[in-house]
C-alpha cells in the first residue's frame, strides 16, 4: 500500500517512528567511527596486543654430491649424475617427514604441529598432473595455517635442493633453513648407521652457504587495517545514505497531491524526456554533434575496448603494480568526470543510481569485504596483496558504470549502441583476416602506434593449441576472449534486424551479424557456437513472432559465413560430436568440482579471497562460476548471478513495453547479459578484463534508459507535449504512434506507447 494511502494519524505515526534527521554528514562520521573500529580490530587483538601479521622468509641451497665428488670427476658417467639430481628430490621428501621435522622442532625449541614441511615436483610434468586434488588440497589448507613453514625444490638439471622457509621474524627463518640441513645430515647418518652402508657409498650433503632471510610482507599490517577502513566505511555509509534516500521518498509519497490534480513532479519527468539530460537541452549539444569533452572521452575508451589488446600492452616501468594500457586510460577519464562533477555548470554530468548500480555495487561489496575477513589468512599464505590487485579491477567496473551511466544522455544512447555494433564490426574483420592470413592486426598495429615505452604482446597467430587448434585471438588475449567479446555485441545486430523498417537497414544489420558470427566462429571454441545460441534463445523468450520473420534469412547466413570463415562451422560441430566430448580440457574440467570442495567447505561463506585461487598455485579453473564459489563463496557466487538477474529484470519492463525507441536497447542488453551468464559456466570469462568492461558499457546505457520516465508517465498529454516540443511540425501521414522506427538510425522522435 502506498503511504499517501494511509489514514492520517497512522501516516504520523508511521513519520514519528523514523529518526527526525539524519544527514549526510552525520551518516559519514557514523561510518567513519565504525570503519576505525573495525580498522582497529583488524590489527589488534582483545586484548590490545597487536596481531602476528609480519611473515620472513629465508633460503638455502644444498649441494648433493658422493664422496668420490661426481661433480668435481670429469669421468663421472652422466647417468651417475642424473642420479645425483633424483637424489636430491628424495632428500627434499626426507625433510618433510616426521622425523626430521621433530628433529628440527626440538632444535629451534617449537612444537613439530607448528611446522608445515612440503617438497615441490619441479620435474617436466604437464600442468594438469601437478594440480592438487581434492586430498591433496585438504593437506595443503591445514599446511597453510602454521607459523613455520618448510619447502623443498629440487633442480631438474643439477644436484643441487633448494630450501626455503618461512616464519615470524628473519632470525627464525634463518635458524629454521639452517636446522633443516642439519637434521637432514643426522638422519642421513642414522639412516646409514642402521643400514651399515659403507662411507664411500655415503652420500655427502653440503650446504652452499648459511642461510639468508628477511621480512617480506613489510607494511601489510598498514596494507590490511586500510583496506578495512576502506571497505566497512564504504558499506556503512552507502547503508545510510540508503536509507536517508528511503526516508525521503517516504516523505514525498506522504505530501503526494492526490491523483485529480496536476502534479509537479508529473510533469517534470516529461522535461527530462526532451533534453535527455535533465533539462540541459542545449548545453553543449548531443554526442555525436556536440563539444562535450566526457561523451567523445568515453566513445575513446570503447574503441580501446574493441581494438586494442589493452591486457598485455603495459608501459615499460618498474613499479610494484602492472600498467596495462587500460589502467593508464581510465584514470585520466575518472579525472576528468571528477573535475567536471566539482566544477557544475549545465553540461555536468547527472548521476544516476538504478537497481543496477545497486547490484554491481552489492558485488563488489561482498567481494572486498571477503578480502577483509580472510586478510589474515591471505597474509598467512602470501596472498593478500594479490587479492589486494585484482579488487581495482572490481572497483574499475564500478567506476566505469557509474561514469558512463552519468555522462551520457538518454537521447544519446542509441548513437553510442551504433558505435558498440561499429566497434564490434572492425574486431571481428580484423579477426577474420586473422583467422585467413594468420595475421593479428590488432596487435601489430598497437605496436606501431605506440611509443617504445609500451610493450605489446606476441600475437602467435600460426601457434597451436593441444587440440590443434589455431589461437584466433583478435584483440583479445585468448579466443575464447574474443568469442565473449563478438557475442555480447551480436544481440545489437539481431534486434537491429527485427526493428528495421527500410530493406537497405534490414541487409545492413544482418551482414554485421552473418560477420559477428563468423568471426566468433573462426577461433574453432564451442563456446562460439553456444553463446550465440544463448543470445538466440533470450530473444526468442521476448520476440518470438519477430525472430520468426527472421528464419527464411538463417540459409543465407549460413552460407556467407562459410564464406568468410570456410570450414569453421564444421570445425567446431566436429568437436561436439559425442565421441569427441572426452579431450582433456572438458575431462581437467570435470574434475575441478571436486577438487575444490575443500575450499568451498573451508570458506564457506565470503570464499578465500578474490583472485587468490591463482592456476600456478593450485588449479587452472575454466570457469567462472567455479572461481567465483572458491574466491568469493556462496555470497558472492550468488551475488554475481543477482546482477546478471538484475539487468535482465530492469530491461524486462522496457522490453515488455514495446516502444520502439527504448525497447530495443534493453532487449539487446538483456540478451547480452545471458550470454555473458552462458560463458561463466564455460570458462573464467572475468580473467579477460575486455568482456566485464564490455558488459558494463552496455549496462550503463541500459541504466541511463531505464532512469527516463516511465510507463506510467507518458500518457498520451505527456507525450504529446514532447512530440510538439522535439518536432513543431505535424509527423507524416501514415506514421502511427506504434509504428517501429529504426532504433539506430532515428532517435530524435520518442513514439508513444
Amino acid at each position: 500500500m502506498r503511504p499517501s494511502r494511509v489514514a492520517p494519524k497512522q501516516h504520523m505515526k508511521i513519520r514519528n517512528a523514523i529518526p527526525r534527521r539524519l544527514s549526510t554528514p552525520l551518516a559519514v562520521a557514523i561510518s567513519a567511527v565504525v570503519a576505525f573500529g573495525f580498522a582497529f580490530a583488524s590489527v589488534r587483538d582483545l586484548s590490545l596486543q597487536p596481531r602476528q601479521i609480519q611473515i620472513a622468509a629465508a633460503a638455502t641451497h644444498v649441494l648433493v654430491d658422493s664422496p668420490d665428488s661426481w661433480i668435481l670427476d670429469q669421468r663421472a658417467r652422466t647417468p651417475d649424475f642424473e642420479s645425483l639430481s633424483k637424489r636430491a628430490h628424495v632428500f627434499g621428501n626426507l625433510i618433510a617427514s616426521v622425523p626430521v621435522r621433530e628433529r628440527i622442532a626440538r632444535r629451534i625449541g617449537v612444537p613439530v604441529d607448528d611446522i608445515a614441511a612440503v617438497s615441490r615436483l619441479t620435474a617436466g610434468l604437464p600442468a594438469t598432473m601437478r594440480e592438487p586434488d581434492s586430498e591433496q588440497r585438504v593437506n595443503q589448507i591445514v599446511l597453510s595455517k602454521k607459523r613455520y613453514r618448510i619447502e623443498t625444490q629440487s633442480d631438474p638439471a643439477r644436484p643441487i635442493l633448494h630450501i626455503y622457509t618461512q616464519a615470524p621474524t628473519a632470525p627464525e627463518a634463518e635458524r629454521l633453513a639452517d636446522f633443516a640441513v642439519v637434521a637432514l645430515r643426522e638422519q642421513l647418518h642414522d639412516l646409514a648407521v642402521r643400514e651399515d652402508v659403507a662411507r664411500s657409498r655415503r652420500p655427502i650433503v653440503e650446504e652452499l652457504g648459511p642461510a639468508r632471510g628477511e621480512v617480506i610482507n613489510g607494511g601489510t599490517t598498514i596494507q590490511i587495517s586500510g583496506l578495512t577502513f576502506l571497505v566497512v566505511f564504504s558499506i556503512t555509509c552507502g547503508l545510510l545514505l540508503l536509507s536517508i534516500r528511503v526516508r525521503m521518498g517516504w516523505a514525498a509519497s506522504a505530501r503526494e497531491p492526490s491523483p485529480d490534480k496536476p502534479s509537479p513532479r508529473r510533469l517534470a519527468p516529461v522535461a527530462n524526456a526532451v533534453d535527455g539530460n535533465c533539462g540541459h537541452a542545449s548545453a553543449g549539444g548531443d554526442w555525436p554533434r556536440t563539444t562535450r569533452v566526457l561523451p567523445w572521452l568515453v566513445a575513446w575508451f570503447m574503441v580501446i575496448l574493441w581494438l586494442v589488446p589493452f591486457n598485455t600492452t603495459e608501459l615499460r616501468a618498474t613499479l610494484p603494480f602492472d600498467l596495462t594500457f587500460d589502467r593508464l586510460v581510465l584514470p585520466v577519464i575518472v579525472g576528468v568526470w571528477a573535475l567536471a562533477l566539482a566544477a557544475g555548470g549545465r553540461a555536468v554530468p547527472r548521476v544516476r543510481i538504478t537497481w543496477i548500480h545497486g547490484a554491481v555495487a552489492s558485488f563488489a561489496a561482498v567481494v572486498c569485504l571477503g578480502v577483509v575477513v580472510d586478510a589474515h589468512y591471505l597474509n598467512q599464505t602470501l596472498e593478500f596483496s594479490g587479492s589486494t590487485k585484482k579488487l581495482t579491477l572490481i572497483v574499475s567496473y564500478l567506476v566505469l558504470l557509474l561514469m558512463v551511466s552519468s555522462i551520457v544522455r538518454v537521447v544519446e544512447v542509441p548513437a553510442f549502441f551504433k558505435l558498440t555494433l561499429i566497434l564490434a564490426v572492425l574486431c571481428a574483420l580484423g579477426t577474420i583476416w586473422e583467422y585467413r592470413f594468420q595475421y593479428n592486426v590488432f596487435y601489430d598495429l598497437t605496436d606501431k602506434l605506440l611509443p617504445d615505452m609500451f610493450s605489446v604482446g606476441a600475437a602467435e597467430s600460426a601457434a597451436v593449441d593441444d587440440q590443434g587448434r589455431f589461437l584466433t585471438r583478435g584483440p583479445g588475449e585468448h579466443p575464447l576472449e574474443t568469442v565473449a567479446m563478438l557475442s555480447m555485441a551480436l544481440p545489437i545486430a539481431l534486434v537491429g534486424i527485427m526493428h528495421a523498417n527500410r530493406q537497405r537497414t534490414t541487409i545492413l544489420y544482418a551482414l554485421a551479424a552473418c560477420i559477428l558470427l563468423a568471426a566468433a566462429l573462426s577461433t574453432y571454441r564451442k563456446s562460439a557456437l553456444l553463446a550465440p545460441v544463448s543470445v538466440g534463445l533470450t530473444l526468442a523468450y521476448f520476440r518470438r513472432r519477430e525472430l520468426l520473420r527472421l528464419a527464411p534469412l538463417a540459409a543465407v547466413a549460413i552460407l556467407l559465413i562459410n564464406a568468410l570463415s570456410p570450414g569453421a562451422i564444421a570445425g567446431i560441430l566436429f568437436q561436439l560430436q559425442p565421441d569427441r566430448l572426452g579431450v582433456g580440457t572438458v575431462s581437467d574440467r570435470t574434475s575441478d568440482y571436486d577438487a575444490i570442495r575443500p575450499d568451498l567447505w573451508t570458506h564457506l561463506a565470503f570464499g578465500r579471497g578474490f583472485g587468490s585461487y591463482d592456476h600456478v598455485s593450485y588449479r587452472i579453473l575454466d570457469s567462472e562460476i567455479l572461481s567465483r564459489i572458491v574466491d568469493t563463496g556462496i555470497l558472492g557466487l550468488l551475488s554475481l548471478v543477482l546482477m546478471i538477474v538484475v539487468i535482465v529484470g530492469s530491461a524486462r519492463r522496457l522490453i515488455r513495453w514495446r516502444h520502439s525507441i527504448w525497447s530495443p536497447p534493453a532487449l539487446a542488453v538483456a540478451a547480452a547479459a545471458v550470454a555473458y551468464l552462458v560463458l561463466a559456466f564455460l570458462f573464467d570469462v572475468s580473467s579477460f578484463p575486455h568482456t566485464p568492461y564490455i558488459l558494463m558499457s552496455l549496462t550503463a546505457l541500459l541504466a541511463v534508459v531505464i532512469a527516463r520516465p516511465s510507463e506510467e508517465e507518458f500518457d498520451e498529454e505527456a507525450n504529446d507535449v514532447v512530440v510538439q516540443m522535439r518536432s513543431p511540425a505535424p509527423p507524416p501521414a501514415g506514421r502511427g504512434r506504434r509504428e517501429a522506427t529504426d532504433w539506430l538510425a532515428e532517435p530524435e522522435v520518442p513514439v508513444g506507447r
